[in-house]
């Protein structure tokens, strides 16, 4: 049935009626679908930070409106939807997913895509670090999982959607789950915090643009709701952290902060599972896809879990803070540089001096 969805389009402003309608009748069924899948596990589906667009790409820290091309942010949002929704396809059919996971190259073809996807539109030097900085995330992923001897599949990058790796069974319980989900944010703050680093020590604008990049996927991976690594995180603190994670993420959509039909089903699908984690142990009924006493941990483990995810939280968020008084937005570089006279790929990483 997925096949019928790929006219589903990534819009800049929120959809008209008829195209929500169309988004909620068959992203209700798609996001249901996602929601009830344990394993194997997606451990974390990026959307991209470029599509909170008037947060980060639209504007630079001086609030001055940056020229876009509207055609190819169309293009772009078109190409998005499409492949968020093949991706989804491919999920579903195993016999395909199977023959990807066969592919020596996969994850390099698929990563070499998202660099050209990408270079459409941020240009090639702005392009190969944002890839960089999401398989520096996913890499934490697979690090934790390959210490917990949890097997899992290479990983699949996906234009405009961002990256995934999956596990080939569930974790033994949540603190594990949780770890796993830790473990890209936090290498991927780690692998933005060098990249900015180098950005102040150089005075480049594209390495700074890039710290605030890798700042805000890891952020908005940690919201807790749904397949994101912050729902698989608050699962193992409290069966209403999924709740509170609906409602922040309600609370963005509401405001057009994220205007994003994918992220609409990532909501549908946080608050059905979240609803029915609570059915289940008001009722007393066990979860037959999880292994036994999955959400039983020491309180011992909750403390780190929790210690961990809000410090990073508090981390990420404080850092994307003191980088506004630095940074430019990618496309405010691309304009300034074409506006001297300057070259995208010989000026990226040349100082840029700041009013």
């Amino acid at each position: 049935m997925y096949s019928r969805s790929v006219h589903l389009l990534l819009k800049s402003r929120l959809p008209s009626a008829v195209m929500s309608r169309q988004i909620f009748s068959m992203g209700t069924r798609m996001a249901l679908s996602l929601s009830v899948q344990k394993s194997p596990a997606i451990v974390s589906l990026h959307i991209p930070a470029m599509q909170i667009h008037d947060r980060f790409f639209s504007s630079n820290s001086r609030g001055r409106k940056t020229p876009i091309p509207k055609s190819k942010v169309s293009a772009a949002s078109k190409i998005g939807a499409v492949s968020s929704l093949a991706f989804v396809s491919l999920t579903k059919s195993k016999s395909i997913l199977a023959a990807l996971k066969l592919t020596k190259f996969a994850s390099l073809g698929s990563m070499l895509l998202s660099v050209g996807a990408y270079t459409t539109i941020y240009g090639l030097p702005f392009a190969s670090g944002m890839v960089g900085l999401i398989l520096v995330h996913e890499t934490g992923h697979a690090l934790v999982m390959k210490k917990l001897n949890v097997p899992f599949s290479p990983m699949v990058f996906v234009p405009f959607l961002g990256a995934a790796i999956a596990a080939k069974k569930p974790p033994k319980n949540a603190y594990d789950d949780a770890l796993i989900a830790l473990g890209g944010p936090a290498l991927g703050a780690t692998g933005a915090f060098g990249v900015w680093g180098c950005g102040m020590a150089m005075d480049s604008q594209l390495l700074l643009a890039l710290g605030d990049f890798g700042f805000m996927i890891n952020l908005f991976n940690l919201i807790p709701v749904g397949m994101l690594d912050g729902g698989r995180i608050g699962n193992a603190l409290s069966p209403y952290a999924g709740v509170a994670g609906v409602g922040l993420a309600g609370s963005m959509i509401y405001s057009g902060a994220v205007s994003n039909p994918i992220f609409y089903l990532i909501t549908l699908a946080g608050g059905y599972s979240s609803g029915m984690r609570l059915w289940n142990d008001y009722n007393n009924i066990v979860d037959k896809s999880l292994p036994r006493n999955f959400y039983q941990i020491s309180q011992r483990q909750k403390m780190i879990i929790g210690g961990s995810y809000f410090s990073l939280m508090a981390t990420l968020f404080s850092a994307m803070a003191i980088n506004e008084h630095y940074k430019k937005s990618p496309e405010r570089i691309r304009f300034d540089e074409r506006a001297s006279g300057g070259s995208i790929v010989g000026e990226g990483m040349i100082n840029v001096h700041r009013d």
